[in-house]
């Protein structure tokens, strides 16, 4: 039969109060890790179907030069944006037809490019009054040249 000693009452609960705080640190840091993954990847393949739309689309006239109508440049836009021709929900919250570029690269080739303002779920990380408090946005670039067809 094994006695236990006073002092030795309520050492788990101590040892669960000092680990606490470390593990929701973890579990705050690898969720945030996960949806910033998340919206990268979708600016990422959004803006691969526009630029896969604009190559289609845009149509070489007599000169050699490559044409892009502005409706075929909206589209590519709304399709990089909202994830369909039209305008709609925008898949990444704060995305903007405006923070979409469409351009002709050369007599060849078509460039769609975006960028991206991410807000993580936790703007700012207190310094508790050790300094200014640290920004964790971050601006997400995708591009995607192609040769238009």
């Amino acid at each position: 039969m094994v006695i236990r000693s006073q002092s030795q009452q309520g050492i788990a609960l101590v040892e669960f109060v000092i680990v606490l705080p470390l593990l929701l640190i973890l579990l705050m840091a690898t969720a945030e890790f996960g949806r910033m993954f998340y919206h990268y990847n979708t600016l990422t393949k959004t803006v691969r179907d526009g630029g896969r739309y604009l190559a289609e689309q845009a149509t070489p006239d007599t000169t050699g030069l490559i044409n892009i109508s502005d409706e075929v440049a909206d589209t590519a836009r709304n399709l990089v944006v909202y994830g369909q021709p039209g305008a709609g929900q925008p898949l990444l919250e704060g995305l903007a037809t405006a923070d979409v570029s469409v351009v002709q690269v050369d007599t060849a080739h078509v460039q769609v490019s975006a960028a991206y303002q991410y807000r993580p779920i936790f703007e700012m990380l207190p310094m508790f009054g050790f300094g200014s408090d640290i920004g964790t946005g971050r601006t997400f670039q995708a591009s995607v040249t192609m040769r238009a067809l």
